[in-house]
């Protein structure tokens, strides 16, 4: 066992204005690997949201974090940085005690990603150039970059505290103040974080926490005193925050949704083994609770069988367990409502024509719940596995003939986040990659490394705008147009 869980202390408050603010009740958060243990976080109530925006708009205003210079911001960024990697196995231990992600993969990758973005971002406040237009001889015309303000940013459990950054360090490198709003699941680590950012000598008050459900992201996302919204999660949960900014002052908002990202495999896949292995990873990491999952096999026919008895074996290889556990690789369902929807799902799909090459089965233990890796053969573009995100480890298989086929099977007609494309042809990976509609295409390879360059949303109900990336700072920023008449 990596850590006792019962032993962790948790930061159960708000913290606003650089303090633990208590709220107005306060809720159990149980872990998902042993409900028996639980924790409490206590919920903001719509005064201590508002108290959260009006204290990030009165020291974004006071302490001129917007016109600071940009090599400044930086620094504080780096110091920030440093402290979450000191830290780093506090907030593990934070991490994994409610969450799916597992001890080690917290320390080997998202600590280090925390801080990893805090230093990339951090780098991009001086390197965003304005630009002198053509005008006449006696005129300038020039733009400039400047914050939106306030920006709201609601992130979600599944890779709780990476997703968080992602918005809220790019956000305070633009010069913006920043209320967060974690998931009420999986508040504590990313608390603790913004702990740290007062400790490395950011402005008291410029990073607010406040927790809650999505009755109290409602309420921060109307809040008159934001300026911008940054989301990530389900596609239902973000078309309602879409509509609460545009009622509420037509805020500007930027969307991370949901996926159905396919695995197009074609006969002529390089090293089918090493692909097989991808292909059982790409759908039970994190057991599956992952936007980008590949949760589709789009597979050419004439090598479904024996692909399909590769990947089944690989995926007869995990481990489920608790997060703290040595040696666990499968981790629990996040809560007993999402393992009954994944349930459900593969129950619906199967009375519906699929059928269960494997797993197809929840596994309710005295205190957590997992679902066995799962893959289903014969789904069809009206089976509920095909058109809903299930969330879990369940892996959906259509079969093709011919290019043109496969192309239009992964080409999913609501979703569009990210698609896998396996061939040794490179005129028919590029041809496959061009016709799906996706914001990300990967050949020959599944999931985002641990760079920060690459751009990353979705197209069609999988979202809009970018996170990471340049795209992922500038997002942060106006652009005003400045016209100067010379005497």
């Amino acid at each position: 066992m990596y850590f006792d869980p019962r032993s962790v202390d948790v930061v159960a408050d708000q913290i606003i204005g650089g303090r633990r603010v208590p709220g107005a009740e306060r809720r159990e958060v149980p872990s998902p690997s042993d409900r028996r243990i639980v924790r409490e976080i206590s919920w903001a109530s719509p005064d201590q949201v508002d108290e959260a925006v009006t204290t990030a708009r009165r020291v974004w205003r006071d302490s001129g974090w917007g016109t600071t210079a940009p090599r400044e911001r930086a620094a504080l960024l780096y110091r920030w940085a440093d402290l979450v990697e000191a830290h780093a196995e506090e907030i593990a231990r934070l991490e994994s005690l409610v969450s799916a992600r597992v001890y080690p993969e917290v320390m080997a990758r998202d600590a280090k990603v925390v801080s990893g973005v805090l230093r990339y971002f951090g780098e991009f406040a001086d390197k965003i150039d304005g630009s002198v237009t053509p005008t006449t001889k006696d005129s300038l015309s020039f733009t400039v970059h400047e914050p939106h303000g306030v920006v709201a940013a609601i992130a979600p459990w599944n890779f709780p505290i990476i997703l968080a950054a992602w918005k809220f360090a790019p956000a305070l490198a633009a010069g913006n103040a920043v209320v967060l709003k974690p998931s009420e699941l999986t508040p504590f680590a990313t608390a603790r974080i913004a702990e740290l950012a007062v400790e490395a000598g950011l402005p008291a008050g410029l990073f607010n926490v406040v927790h809650g459900d999505g009755a109290v992201g409602a309420t921060l996302v109307k809040h008159p005193g934001v300026d911008y919204v940054t989301f990530t999660g389900s596609s239902a949960t973000g078309a309602r925050i879409m509509a609460d900014a545009a009622l509420s002052g037509l805020k500007p908002v930027s969307l991370e949704l949901g996926g159905k990202g396919p695995q197009l495999v074609f006969a002529d896949a390089p090293d089918l083994e090493r692909l097989a292995a991808m292909v059982a990873r790409g759908i039970t990491y994190n057991a599956g609770q992952v936007c980008f999952a590949g949760s589709r096999l789009v597979i050419e026919r004439s090598i479904a069988d024996s692909f399909l008895d590769k990947v089944k074996g690989h995926m007869a290889g995990g481990q489920a367990g608790e997060t703290w556990a040595d040696g666990t690789t499968v981790p629990p369902i996040i809560n007993d409502s999402q393992l009954d929807r994944i349930d459900g799902i593969v129950r619906d799909a199967i009375a519906d024509g699929a059928q269960a090459v494997c797993g197809a089965k929840r596994v309710d233990r005295e205190a957590s719940g997992f679902f066995t890796p799962t893959i289903l053969r014969g789904v069809t573009t009206e089976n509920r596995a095909y058109r809903e995100e299930i969330f879990g480890p369940v892996l959906a298989v259509q079969e093709f003939d011919d290019v043109d086929e496969g192309v239009a099977l992964a080409d999913h007609p609501d979703y569009g986040l990210t698609a896998s494309v396996h061939t040794a042809d490179i005129n028919k990976a590029f041809r496959a990659a061009q016709a799906i509609e996706s914001g990300t295409v990967w050949i020959n390879d599944w999931g985002r490394r641990t760079d920060f360059t690459a751009p990353f949303g979705g197209y069609k109900r999988s979202g809009l705008g970018k996170d990471m990336g340049r795209a992922g700072y500038e997002k942060y920023t106006k652009t005003k147009a400045i016209w100067l008449e010379l005497a």
